[in-house]
């Protein structure tokens, strides 16, 4: 007998799929999660619970910024990889709506437009970001019903640093164990930091809303903040003044200063950010010191 599922994720034991899955959880839906190990495709045939899902939230990536530019390899498969996902979705009688979670951070520029508003013709800044528009594209062009959001630098309570990713999780790790605080480029060049739990809200909205969306709607703050603004958030967290904190250039797959226009999302969702730099990286600083 086939499983019938609310909601499917797809790569939801990563930072944001798993909290995306147990926030639609906790809102009373059931929740299909798939891995690289229990995958959305098998054999060229779309997972039943994929198939009779309402929505499939597509947040499964192999690859992050620095990945992305050293193994053009990886970031092909991944593009393949989605291509036949697509190919098995339009296969099906009745497909459900795919919610692709795509990169604010990277696909827009130049960094003198910001704020970027969907409107914004995008300029990948990175090959992570030449992947997501690539992405985005596949899922726009293919007749499926699709949302994109385009979500901002996303932190938060369960985020594990990773190459070229997740300042404030790299930064509040090297706080947990004593070491070093490093600083690349700029230190007055401006993200747009959302905190999980406003994302999750965000996905919830969208998928809560049956009607007539636009094909993408950012998700971020909308407003930006320095590296010295996330700097003092870590410090007031942490409570140490005395910081080991060091300097180092700008690395090629940084994107430069970028903050996002969210006011679609506030009038078509009724969304808007609400926890702040100092709550969002005091709540993560909380929860990697209680485990």
């Amino acid at each position: 007998m086939t499983s019938v599922y609310d909601v499917a994720v797809a790569g939801s034991s990563g930072f944001l799929g798993a909290a995306i899955a147990a926030g639609f959880e906790a809102r009373g839906a059931t929740v299909a999660r798939h891995t690289a190990e229990d995958p959305v495709l098998r054999g060229g045939r779309i997972d039943d619970g994929v198939a009779h899902a309402r929505t499939l939230v597509w947040a499964a990536s192999r690859v992050n910024p620095v990945l992305a530019a050293e193994r053009p390899d990886l970031a092909a498969a991944e593009r393949a990889d989605l291509a036949e996902v697509v190919r098995a979705l339009v296969a099906l009688p009745s497909p459900p709506r795919v919610l692709f979670l795509s990169s604010g951070g990277t696909v827009y520029g130049p960094p003198e437009q910001a704020p970027f508003a969907e409107s914004c013709e995008p300029h990948p800044v990175n090959a992570y970001g030449a992947l997501k528009r690539g992405l985005e594209q596949e899922l726009l062009n293919s007749g499926l019903d699709v949302v994109v959001a385009r979500i901002a630098n996303a932190y938060g309570p369960g985020q594990v640093p990773a190459p070229g990713q997740g300042v404030i999780a790299h930064w509040l790790t090297a706080a947990a164990t004593r070491a070093p605080i490093t600083v690349f480029g700029d230190r007055v060049s401006t993200r747009d930091y959302v905190f999980i739990d406003d994302i999750v809200d965000a996905i919830a909205r969208i998928d809560d809303n049956r009607g007539s969306l636009p094909d993408v709607v950012n998700v971020g703050s909308g407003s930006p903040s320095t590296l010295d603004d996330v700097l003092a958030a870590v410090r007031t967290a942490v409570g140490a003044e005395g910081l080991d904190v060091r300097e180092a250039p700008r690395r090629a797959t940084d994107a430069a200063s970028t903050w996002l226009d969210v006011s679609l999302a506030r009038k078509v969702l009724g969304w808007e950010a609400r926890v702040g730099l100092d709550e969002g990286v005091a709540r993560a600083w909380a929860s990697m010191r209680t485990g």
